[in-house]
Formats: structure tokens, C-alpha cells, sequence
């Protein structure tokens, strides 16, 4: 592999290991108003404010978007639907160890909704994030219950909330505590790394560059996440970056995390680039590929996330 494509991270998980972008995000708690775990009918605040009931445990859940496949494997009840399904299975990292485990009616598109294929899957319990469906808000509520997860919420917010909403709380709670102590683990596993500098980025239009923003990740979250180094001038929000601004950054290490095909035309296109050939992260074959999964937030993608940190430190 060149100097230029850096390092590919595509760690596939072995089967039965829960793996594990996203987002420090804001303090918001989901809550239900049956307090007894296993208790229904049960009324679920979501994401986006709602007051959602739902009857009976529910068994047959569509997601609207991809991302939403992670939190549902992780808590062992697999959607028996998902917008964009196959080209999920046959890319995601995070859901490679789950291949062939079920079957999974692809609903079309994760952006455009189609009512119909929807109500031939005959959901229980509809799921997505929060905008998404606003138009169709009723329609979807009158097929099923409709939760929205506000996608700018701590992962470990968005991961209770699913499993309230399918009664899977203690399974919940021990997915959260296990991967906060997979991340407390790997931050004392960086070792010298710790000094470095990351500057995390997608891909934009025209294969330029987004900066993530240090409070989109846990990845830069010191007290709660990986404590990665920014580099100065590093934003807070995310945001288009250009290569002049990359440059007066000038990272230890770059980490790309977007689908790799796209990462490596990015690359590839600034290969006569003498602001990309400066940065030291290109000089020293530190630009890694992270799959584009772990901008899903999940636990999965935090789990896979962290045996990418804990391979570059060589632990």
C-alpha cells in the first residue's frame, strides 16, 4: 500500500462479539412512564419530544434509516426492515459479524420514503431519526408506533431509548456500561498517542474535506470518550475544510471516516497536491481509513472504533 492511501482500518469482528460517531451530544434522557421493566402497554418520549405508546413488546421493527440497523443487532432483535438493507449488510463494518443472521426486507432508499413497502413489511414498531419522516409523520404513526432518536444525542441516550421502546432496558444498560469501559480501556491503551494531534474528517462534495467537529465524536471527549489530541484550530462544530486550513492544523494524524471508496478518490485526487503532500500526516503514511459505519454512533461502531485506536497504539 502507498504513502498515500495511509493505513485501512476495516476490522471485522468475530461472530457472537458485540462490536462497536458519533456524537458527544446533548444531555436528554429518554423515559418511559411504566417503571417496571417488561411492563405494556408503555408511553415512550422520543427524540423529538413525542409521546409515543406502544402496546405489546414489539417483534417486527422497520427502521427508516441504516444507521438504526446497528442499535437493533447490538440488542439482539434484528429489524426485519431498513431503508437501503443490502447495501448496509454488504458495507457496514460494524454489521459483518451479523451477515446471514437475518433476513431483512430492504424498504429502498434511507432518504426517500416508500409508504408502501413499508406497510407490506407490517411493522410493529417503526424507528428513525429525528426530521426524518416529519412529512409523513401520521401516515407512519397510523402503521405503526413512530419514534424518532434525536442523532445529536449521546450514544448512550439513543441506545437506552431503543431498548425501551422494545424492552430490552438490562440488555441496554449492559451494553452501555461494557463499552464504556472498552473505551476507558483503550484511552489507557494510546499510550504516546496520547501527545499526537487527530484531525478527524469526511468526505464533502468534489472529494473535498469535512472536519467532524470535536463535539460530533467521543472521540475527542476526555472524560467520557477517547480524549484524542485536536490540532489547533481543530472547530468544535463541523464544517468544510479546506487544505489551506488542514495545512495550518498540520496533524500528527489524519483519520478519514467515510465510505472508503470515496476516502481513497479523495485521496487520490490531491496526490499532486503540494499543501496535501506538506502535512505531516501524509509524510509519515499517517492518513487512516476508518469505515464509514462508525459515523452511526452506535456501540457497535464506539467497539469498532476502539479496536482501530487499540491497533495503532499496537495493543
Amino acid at each position: 500500500m502507498n504513502r498515500w492511501t495511509g493505513i485501512i482500518f476495516s476490522l471485522v469482528l468475530l461472530m457472537g462479539v458485540l462490536a462497536g460517531c458519533a456524537g458527544g451530544g446533548t444531555e436528554q434522557t429518554p423515559s418511559a412512564s411504566s417503571s417496571s421493566k417488561g411492563e405494556w402497554p408503555r408511553t415512550i418520549t422520543d427524540g423529538a419530544g413525542h409521546q409515543v405508546t406502544i402496546k405489546e413488546q414489539p417483534k417486527r421493527i422497520a427502521v427508516l434509516h441504516p444507521l438504526f440497523l446497528d442499535y437493533f443487532f447490538a440488542l439482539d432483535v434484528p429489524p426485519i426492515a431498513s431503508g437501503s438493507a443490502e447495501s448496509a449488510l454488504k458495507e457496514y463494518a460494524t454489521l459483518q459479524p451479523y451477515v446471514g443472521k437475518a433476513e431483512i426486507i430492504d424498504l429502498g432508499s434511507g432518504k426517500d420514503l416508500n409508504m408502501e413497502a413499508i406497510i407490506a413489511a407490517k411493522p410493529d414498531l417503526i424507528v428513525s431519526f429525528k426530521g426524518h419522516g416529519d412529512a409523513q409523520y401520521d401516515d407512519l404513526s397510523k402503521i405503526a408506533p413512530f419514534i424518532q432518536i434525536d442523532y445529536s444525542d449521546k450514544w448512550e441516550n439513543a441506545t437506552m431509548l431503543c431498548a425501551q421502546a422494545i424492552g430490552k432496558e438490562q440488555l441496554g444498560e449492559q451494553l452501555v456500561k461494557d463499552t464504556k469501559e472498552k473505551i476507558a480501556k483503550t484511552k489507557e491503551r494510546l499510550g504516546d498517542l496520547k501527545t499526537k494531534t487527530f484531525a478527524l474528517l469526511r468526505v464533502s462534495s468534489k472529494n473535498g474535506f469535512t472536519a467532524q467537529g470535536t463535539k460530533n465524536t467521543v472521540y475527542y471527549n476526555e472524560t467520557e470518550g477517547f480524549g484524542l489530541k485536536k490540532p489547533d484550530q481543530y472547530p468544535e462544530e463541523g464544517g468544510e475544510l479546506s487544505l489551506e486550513a488542514l495545512a495550518e492544523m498540520n496533524p500528527d494524524y489524519i483519520i478519514i471516516q467515510h465510505k472508503l471508496d470515496a476516502a481513497q478518490a479523495a485521496i487520490q485526487d490531491k496526490q499532486g497536491s503540494a499543501v496535501w503532500n506538506s502535512l505531516k500526516a501524509v509524510k509519515n503514511n499517517q492518513v487512516l481509513l476508518f469505515d464509514n459505519s462508525l459515523n452511526t454512533g452506535s456501540v457497535l461502531a464506539i467497539r469498532l472504533a476502539a479496536d482501530n485506536f487499540s491497533k495503532l497504539a499496537g495493543k
